[in-house]
């Protein structure tokens, strides 16, 4: 079998079982077990692919096809242009979560002032990391979960910024709230907090199949309670904790959770949400002083 048959052949069987991008998809997947990049598959569509080849990604696509994402079948996703290992550790990074990046990148290039930038929850560390290869201020990721900081600091290594980013193990602000120096030392703060919002009816999304993979993601990474805001009540109760801080907090939501949101945030300065580009109301905007 030549690598244009198999990925027709795939394509078919991924496009069969309700896959958006099962062309995409099954590039992906060979382009990992050949161990080249996409070009590759397009160049030289008529190369014969050994038994073993062949073998092993039949194997992947069934995989697949059971639901397990293709990110944590070859270990990696792209975020923000940038190359990010991910496991089942970490949440798989989203495209619409780079709208929180860009905001984060606008508000650091405008600020006349030095910036620290907190990281809550970093899983894979792709926010910060993308932001660390862009900008020279000090960056502090968060997560309760030893083994996504290893994920986040492994990924750091990879991009070179590891000694740009200092990585505390914590719920949300406590390790900072309890070494009120990190912030002390800051002139403004931006954090970002892509927590879990997914609410407590979040298993009947497995029944469409782009939500499949969810229930092989870390359930710590996507549940937010009844309602899905448990963590973003808890997070404002630290903030309102904190005194003389110049803050600004970027939230992505779920696009139902706007109101509850301001409800939450009702002592901050202004709030603003964004749509993404989907026409969601996905990124809250809380300025706190």
């Amino acid at each position: 079998m030549i690598i244009k048959q198999a990925l027709k052949l795939a394509t078919a069987e991924l496009s069969a079982h309700g896959l958006k991008l099962p062309r995409l998809e099954a590039e992906i997947l060979l382009s990992w077990v050949l161990k080249k990049p996409r070009e590759f598959l397009l160049a030289h569509a008529e190369r014969q692919l050994t038994p073993k080849q062949i073998s092993n990604f039949q194997f992947q696509i069934s995989r697949r096809l059971k639901g397990v994402p293709a990110a944590y079948l070859t270990g990696h996703k792209e975020f923000y242009g940038l190359d990010f290992f991910v496991n089942k550790n970490v949440l798989i990074p989203r495209p619409e979560t780079e709208l929180m990046v860009d905001e984060a990148a606008n508000l650091i290039a405008h600020s006349s002032q030095p910036i620290t930038l907190i990281d809550i929850g970093t899983g894979s560390g792709c926010m910060v990391i993308a932001l660390a290869k862009l900008f020279n201020q000090k960056f502090i990721a968060v997560d309760i979960s030893p083994k996504a900081l290893a994920v986040a600091k492994k990924n750091a290594r990879a991009h070179w910024v590891d000694k740009k980013i200092k990585f505390l193990k914590g719920n949300l602000l406590s390790p900072l709230i309890k070494n009120y120096k990190f912030l002390l030392l800051a002139s403004s703060l931006i954090i970002l907090a892509n927590l879990p919002y997914l609410d407590s009816k979040w298993k009947n999304l497995l029944k469409s199949s782009d939500s499949l993979g969810l229930k092989y993601e870390p359930k710590i990474a996507i549940t937010g309670g009844p309602d899905g805001l448990d963590l973003y009540r808890k997070l404002a109760k630290q903030i309102k904790s904190l005194k003389k801080v110049n803050l600004t907090l970027l939230c992505e939501i779920d696009h139902r959770h706007g109101p509850k949101m301001k409800k939450i945030f009702s002592f901050a300065k202004k709030i603003q949400i964004k749509k993404d580009l989907a026409g969601l109301n996905r990124l809250a905007i809380i300025k706190i002083a």
